[in-house]
């Protein structure tokens, strides 16, 4: 009997068999259409289409709830497959996670999907939470066996964050707390910001996520590096060292883009050239302060 851990999460799933590291995938959880050609992808099926701009994604998740099971079938369908984990659900355990406080509602259809559609041996449903304070448990004290006396684990995801305390390995449920910011709002903040100040990126999730992932950090003294980058644009003003130049893709020797000088022999044009300077620690910003973009929760 083999054990499958699937990450359920509403961007991407992470999946793999516990006995197996090498097994590991990370597969998107949605189903796409593509503008031009009007086709269909499901998952990881869209790594084979070209036509990358104006994606529409679909996905199973609204506001952090599972809702949409005919997607979340579909994308399941696609991992257990033989082309991707070649799961045989009758001869395997299954440990899949769930937001913390999921409601009962959506418990009760995955419990009979999961062995109704799919017919697995068994399931444990975890919250994400629950898994990183056992890795936290693991980290400090090894093969002891003991819980650390608290953690505090911040669950940043693409639909919200949530702040989850534990105490001796419990979970304390009044503690919790959700904030609606998550790696979705921060993709769109972006193109917000971009299509304002340069170009018209409001229909490009796939290269703003590409370009949030490869360019934004966290700025350790957010004033700081604010009044450094004044009046900076990319490095086309002053050489600022916080200002830099994406390359947007073309789809035919480049899928994603890239930060120009990050390749060798890089030939551009202007067109092709989108300057970031305080975007680049402005949006993640929100995660610490969300009133800055109009959430009160916290």
């Amino acid at each position: 009997m083999r054990t499958l851990v699937l990450d359920n999460g509403s961007f991407a799933i992470k999946c793999g068999y516990a006995e197996d590291e090498t097994s590991a995938r990370t597969i998107p959880n949605s189903v796409t259409r593509t503008k031009r050609t009007k086709r269909m992808y499901v998952g990881d099926l869209i790594d084979s289409s070209t036509d990358l701009s104006g994606l529409y994604y679909r996905s199973p998740f609204e506001r952090g709830y599972l809702v949409h099971w005919d997607v979340q079938l579909a994308v399941w369908d696609r991992v257990f497959s033989s082309d991707v984990l070649g799961c045989t659900p009758n001869e395997t355990d299954l440990m899949l996670t769930e937001p913390i406080f999921n409601l009962h509602q959506i418990q009760r259809n995955m419990d009979e999907i999961v062995f109704e559609e799919y017919g697995f041996a068994s399931l444990v449903r975890v919250p994400t939470a629950r898994l990183v304070e056992a890795g936290a448990r693991d980290l400090i004290y090894g093969d002891e066996g003991r819980d650390p006396e608290c953690v505090l684990v911040v669950d940043a995801g693409h639909a919200f964050t949530h702040v989850v305390p534990y105490h001796m390995g419990r979970q304390i449920a009044s503690g919790v707390r959700r904030v609606d910011v998550g790696g979705r709002l921060l993709t769109n903040y972006l193109k917000e910001t971009v299509s304002f100040r340069y170009w018209d990126m409001m229909d490009e999730t796939f290269i703003m996520s590409a370009v949030k992932e490869k360019c934004c950090f966290v700025s350790q003294d957010f004033k700081r590096d604010i009044e450094a980058t004044r009046g900076c644009v990319g490095r086309r003003r002053g050489g600022n060292p916080l200002g830099l130049e994406y390359v947007l893709p073309d789809f035919s020797t480049s899928r994603q883009g890239f930060i120009q000088g990050s390749q060798p022999d890089d030939i551009v044009t202007d067109s092709q050239l989108l300057p970031l300077c305080n975007e680049r620690f402005a949006i993640p910003e929100a995660l610490f302060h969300p009133s800055d973009i109009g959430i009160e929760q916290a």
